[in-house]
């Protein structure tokens, strides 16, 4: 197998980490608005790890974007995508920037939430930041690729 194709299958994997830290994240955000508790430890951890996982996917990414992917190899040395809504157009464009603002938004949000001067504007900072961040990562995934690459 080439080293391509292994970044390939690690990248799709680690997909599954980024959305379980930021749905666990975003469970203990709801959880703790709800009932009124402080900003416990599990969430700074939990915020810790979702930006980890996004940090590391948007690194296998970036090997994937800048040298390794035959696809997105293919559309930077055309100046001009011709399909607008093609697979090429998708990975060279649209998933690169999505990725890249759910990475800007997952630190923001963090520094946001440090900054929150109480608990409850912790728990409202961390459930509309990272809810807004998982959102990004979401709408940044190829769903109609196969979930898990073998």
């Amino acid at each position: 197998m080439t080293v391509y194709r292994w970044v390939l299958i690690v990248h799709s994997a680690w997909r599954w980490i980024v959305i379980v830290a930021g749905v666990a994240l975003l469970a203990v955000a709801i959880e703790g608005l709800m009932k009124r508790r402080p900003w416990q430890p599990a969430g700074a951890h939990l915020s810790r790890l979702f930006g980890i996982a996004i940090d590391i996917q948007v690194l296998l990414g970036a090997m994937l974007y800048l040298t390794l992917s035959p696809l997105t190899n293919g559309a930077l040395s055309n100046a001009v995508i011709d399909v607008p809504h093609s697979d090429v157009s998708f990975f060279a464009v649209n998933h690169g920037l999505l990725m890249l603002l759910a990475l800007v938004a997952v630190h923001l949000s963090a520094v946001l939430i440090r900054r929150a001067r109480s608990d409850p504007a912790r728990q409202r900072r961390a459930m509309v930041c990272y809810g807004l961040t998982l959102l990004i990562v979401l709408a940044g995934i190829p769903w109609w690729r196969p979930l898990l690459r073998w």
